[in-house]
């Protein structure tokens, strides 16, 4: 009996053990159930193609926009060969999906935090950069304006803007722009010329010849004065031809055909990117800043500025990091914060309702892709 209850003791532990081992492995078994998984493999996968991404990749996390605008991740996506976009849902009959049935690509950058931002926060940011901008202009005119910078900084400005600006000229005409400029011009000038100054021209000046000779017969066969040529006829049909062509807006549109050539935007981009060349290159602007920064002097005049600065660089991260007033990290936040440390700019899934599918794309057109639906995957 002794030897019955030695074995039944000893057996006790080894069910104990057994038991535990069997409720920990049913235990994590469920919580592994629990956890978010692979979705976009499976039947319920849904297929899309963002037709103006441009071979921008895709985020791995799928948003849904609430009516009040606040975000909640609800899948994952990731782009499959073709360009095809799989995107899986944790829960394909949640009732949230019944209202957000439009799939859009948005930016995945902080651009995304401005469009998903509420109007109110979007109203608040708009403000506080206008203040910033104001004040910035405003001190700057002001330092402009000071005698400290017009005694001891502007002659000093001009002289080397002068000079990065003769240098860039130089630059753009050894380039070969200027002429191609002029050649590009040629005809443009010729057409206008021959289609709308001819004509006026000719119109004005058909009848000059008998005017003239009528004028000046009497001087012309006068031998004993000198000969003073009546130029009348002639500075009344210049005056005429001058009025009709100024009339008919002859100069403007023939500008306006200037400035819109490609000529124009291929000559100003060479001499734009020549006189950033020498800017970015000039040494002695860039001590002349730095002493016109540093000085104190002028720290009364940015006082304005720097305090909208600081108001703007506080209530941005507030609206942007907490979008529509959460306390907590907007997931829609930490997946932006995510790609610009990774360096990568893939664009992020969201589904939403049609209302604010049309508001995204009212606001900006170029960055909202509506996706297309292929159907399941």
């Amino acid at each position: 009996m002794r030897a019955a209850s030695g074995r039944s003791s000893a057996l006790r532990p080894a069910r104990q053990w057994t038991l535990s081992i069997g409720l920990v492995v049913l235990f994590a078994a469920l919580g592994w159930s629990a956890l978010p998984h692979e979705v976009t493999g499976e039947a319920s996968a849904l297929s899309f193609r963002d037709n103006a991404a441009n071979g921008s990749g895709i985020g791995a996390p799928v948003f849904v926009l609430r009516d009040e605008g606040s975000t909640v991740r609800f899948g994952n996506a990731v782009l499959a060969p073709g360009g095809v976009i799989r995107v899986g849902l944790y829960d394909p009959l949640d009732p949230l999906l019944a209202h957000a049935t439009e799939p859009v690509s948005l930016p995945g950058d902080p651009r995304l935090l401005w469009l998903l931002a509420s109007p109110r926060e979007r109203q608040a940011l708009r403000d506080a950069t206008a203040d910033l901008a104001l004040a910035l202009s405003q001190s700057v005119l002001a330092i402009m304006r000071s005698p400290e910078f017009v005694g001891d900084y502007r002659d000093r400005f001009v002289q080397l803007v002068r000079a990065d600006l003769r240098n860039a000229w130089q630059a753009t005409r050894t380039s070969g722009a200027w002429q191609e400029l002029l050649h590009g011009y040629e005809p443009i000038l010729r057409d206008t010329a021959a289609r709308e100054l001819r004509p006026i021209i000719e119109a004005h000046f058909r009848g000059v010849p008998m005017r003239m000779l009528r004028a000046n017969a009497l001087q012309m066969i006068d031998p004993f004065h000198d000969t003073l040529w009546n130029m009348l006829p002639i500075e009344e049909a210049l005056q005429a031809a001058f009025q009709e062509i100024r009339d008919r807006e002859i100069p403007e549109r023939a500008g306006g055909r200037l400035l819109e050539a490609s000529p124009t935007s291929a000559f100003l981009r060479v001499f734009l990117e020549a006189m950033g060349n020498e800017l970015a290159h000039d040494t002695a602007l860039e001590d002349l800043v730095g002493e016109l920064v540093f000085d104190e002097r002028f720290r009364p005049y940015l006082n304005v500025a720097i305090a909208r600065a600081i108001d703007l660089a506080r209530i941005a991260p507030r609206l942007l990091v907490s979008l529509h007033g959460s306390t907590d990290l907007n997931p829609v936040a930490a997946f932006v914060i995510r790609t610009l440390v990774s360096g990568r700019s893939d664009r992020v899934v969201v589904f939403m309702s049609p209302a604010q599918r049309d508001e995204l794309i009212a606001l900006d057109p170029t960055f909202v892709h509506p996706l297309d639906h292929l159907g399941p995957s």
